[in-house]
């Protein structure tokens, strides 16, 4: 007797995942006899309601500064239900697996969701030995595999979204950075190899999902707009411009978000044609820039291949052309001094004179970046002051303050995994 039925444990912060996954589930045909439950609250009497009926399958996907709040959920459906498994994925599965097996998890899938996790239902379905699929950990190991080493996902061969359950989300249309940015994660799971999903796969699923379930705006997702189609280090403009022209023909969809949250835009990808070219498109008033800092010194020390100059210039050119920029900001990275971050808040403030917005962040150690073992970021009294007065004044959005507190737990972590090391 194999698996019966598979619920998620869905949260808002992984509804984007829940999307893509259930959309790979969808396009595998095996999978067809599954039972599977994505309620957006999640309760233990559901569990109970299918445990008494079969095998079931508990699925978090785990983001690094979500861990506290999905080890407390598991730790609950370890005491009540000893015989429920329960799988987690994502981006601190792949860097922290052991962390994982540690905190009660079964399997523990490595990489791309996408096929990986669709072979384990296979094989849970058929009761085979799931420990046999490469990237599949079920127990604790001296060593695990890298994301990076396993083959990489072809985006054109799963959906984008869940179009059977009408659980729609952005498409993601590019996957992939080559810029290795040391306070991100990015390098360690994907490395630098970016790819695309075609504007013909891209085009099939928007026609679709308008058809079947009246979609009538649609958002794409990117870690850089501007690079769709290429290796991901200079526009693509032409490439860009022809899946905006494809998209914005579809009969009954209406609008289309680009280079908006949850995407970006790199400032150095940032000129008059290109901006001037997606303004014909998308209906997005804001524009999503990365510039992360007003020090030169801490840009290039943190590996961002741009200047605070660049970033200056494309916020300018941004309005010009009709958007209103929102600039996300870091402060507290390692070896920023006083001065560094005093140059920021300047840098916030001349922004937000010319009309821009900004988005504050605090540093946090990320596993799986090149400064996961960092300490966490530190504000100084008067950067406080000031990201304060901003905030109240609605200049200035983000949530510095809880971040400050992931940031503790997760350097904590990280002390804890050294010693042991």
């Amino acid at each position: 007797m194999g698996l019966d039925a598979l619920i998620f444990q869905t949260h808002s912060v992984s509804r984007y995942s829940l999307a893509a996954l259930l959309g790979a589930i969808e396009s595998d045909s095996r999978l067809s006899d599954l039972i599977i439950e994505a309620p957006f609250r999640p309760s233990m009497n559901l569990i109970e309601r299918y445990a008494r009926r079969g095998e079931v399958l508990v699925a978090h996907s785990v983001m690094s500064t979500q861990t506290k709040r999905v080890y407390n959920n598991v730790k609950k459906i370890r005491d009540q239900f000893s015989e429920v498994k329960i799988v987690g994925g994502g981006p601190h599965a792949s860097i922290r697996p052991g962390e994982l097996i540690d905190a009660g998890f079964d399997y523990v899938v490595i990489g791309e969701g996408e096929r990986k996790f669709t072979e384990l239902l296979h094989y849970l379905m058929h009761d085979k030995d799931p420990s046999e699929l490469g990237g599949i950990i079920t127990t604790k190991q001296e060593e695990y595999p890298k994301p990076k080493e396993f083959e990489i996902v072809n985006l054109d061969d799963y959906a984008p979204f869940a179009l059977e359950r009408n659980i729609l989300g952005p498409i993601e249309v590019t996957r992939g950075c080559p810029f290795s940015c040391r306070f991100c994660s990015t390098p360690f799971l994907t490395g630098s190899i970016v790819r695309h999903r075609s504007v013909d796969c891209i085009v099939k699923w928007l026609k679709r999902a308008v058809q079947q379930s009246g979609f009538d705006r649609a958002w794409f997702l990117s870690p850089n707009a501007l690079s769709y189609g290429g290796r991901g280090r200079k526009a693509e403009l032409t490439k860009l411009e022809n899946l905006l022209q494809q998209a914005t023909s579809i009969q009954g969809l209406d609008e289309i978000y680009f280079g908006s949250f949850p995407s970006e835009v790199r400032p150095e990808f940032v000129n008059r044609q290109a901006l001037t070219m997606l303004r014909q498109h998308v209906a997005n008033q804001t524009l999503q820039i990365g510039i992360q800092s007003g020090s030169d010194r801490i840009l290039q020390e943190v590996n961002r291949h741009h200047s605070v100059e660049e970033g200056i210039s494309a916020a300018i050119i941004a309005l010009d052309c009709g958007f209103k920029p929102n600039i996300d900001m870091i402060f507290g990275f390692p070896s920023e001094t006083p001065k560094d971050q005093k140059l920021t808040i300047d840098l916030c403030y001349e922004l937000i004179e010319m009309g821009a917005s900004v988005h504050a962040h605090i540093f946090m150690p990320l596993p799986g970046s090149f400064y996961e073992n960092e300490t966490l970021g530190i504000l100084t009294d008067d950067t406080r002051r000031h990201l304060g007065t901003l905030a109240r004044k609605g200049m200035v959005t983000g949530s510095w303050g809880n971040q400050e507190k992931i940031a503790m737990d997760l350097a904590a972590r990280s002390r804890k995994d050294i010693a042991k090391g």
